[in-house]
């Protein structure tokens, strides 16, 4: 989709009156808002990575945090946000499917979780299938391309299950390790941790977290820096000291599962139509 073609789709779904409509004006006012969204998801594919690239450079928070601030995301949107960015820098036939509208940001997340859940020396193996994926997006639904998805992973899995594919992250988690010190001209205690890209993610995700708590805690009057914030929430994160969703100030934190079950499961029992899977499959 053009910026031509979104300007004069944005326009005609202006124009659209649902009350109007009969069967066939509503489903192509629904596949016309599908395409827009699609154009914007792009666009903000786009925000992202540079958001990214000012993080790197010390010029913004992390991307997720941005997201968050100023995009409405919580944590989970943001995080999921950020993960569509990475697929697309390393898959861009995907990024312009999203952008010409041929397929939803629902089929994009669908690749970059099953992608996410491979080691990392597998993943260009699974994405050297994206085209026959994006084609797949195009027939299926989303529930159907998940799996399609889910279980082209296992199949590269399973193939590779002999060669020793968790070695490259069983020998950075050992390598992994934290390193303490005091520097005798500052004063300043030193603490430096070298993770495994496992650990490291599960461990800057808290952080963040914790850094915005604090931010959305903070009087009107009061104001920190960014850096100071990461502080904070370092510490917060490490000690546990921070709220739980429960109001403590500690402990360990509580866990919210939500369950959805339909009305035939919860009446008669799981039945052979019936699926039990957590959200990442």
């Amino acid at each position: 989709m053009t910026d031509d073609d979104a300007v004069t789709t944005f326009v005609a779904v202006l124009a659209v009156c649902p009350d109007d409509c009969d069967r066939d004006e509503l489903a192509a006012a629904v596949s016309d808002v599908r395409r827009l969204k699609s154009r914007l998801d792009a666009v903000q594919i786009g925000l992202t990575r540079r958001a990214r690239e000012l993080a790197q450079t010390g010029q913004s928070e992390p991307a997720e945090s941005l997201l968050g601030s100023a995009g409405g995301m919580d944590s989970r949107d943001a995080d999921t946000a950020t993960a569509r960015e990475e697929l697309c820098n390393q898959a861009a036939d995907v990024e312009d499917a999203l952008a010409e509208g041929r397929v939803s940001t629902a089929f994009v997340d669908a690749i970059a979780t099953a992608a996410s859940g491979l080691p990392d020396h597998l993943r260009p193996e699974f994405l050297a299938h994206r085209e026959r994926l994006l084609a797949a997006a195009t027939v299926l639904s989303v529930d159907a391309f998940r799996k399609r998805c889910r279980q082209l992973a296992r199949d590269i899995r399973a193939a590779q299950a002999d060669d020793g594919e968790d070695d490259e992250l069983s020998r950075q988690r050992k390598q992994s390790k934290i390193s303490q010190w005091v520097d005798k001209v500052t004063g300043m205690h030193h603490i430096h941790a070298e993770l495994d890209p496992e650990r490291a993610a599960k461990v800057t995700a808290a952080i963040s977290r914790a850094a915005n708590e604090i931010r959305s805690t903070l009087p009107a009057k009061e104001s920190r820096t960014w850096r100071e914030l990461e502080v904070d929430g370092y510490v917060t994160a490490i000690t546990n000291t921070g709220t739980t969703s429960s109001g403590s100030g500690c402990g360990s934190p509580s866990t919210d599962i939500q369950v959805l079950v339909d009305y035939q499961t919860l009446i008669n029992g799981l039945h052979e139509h019936g699926i039990a899977e957590t959200i990442d499959g």
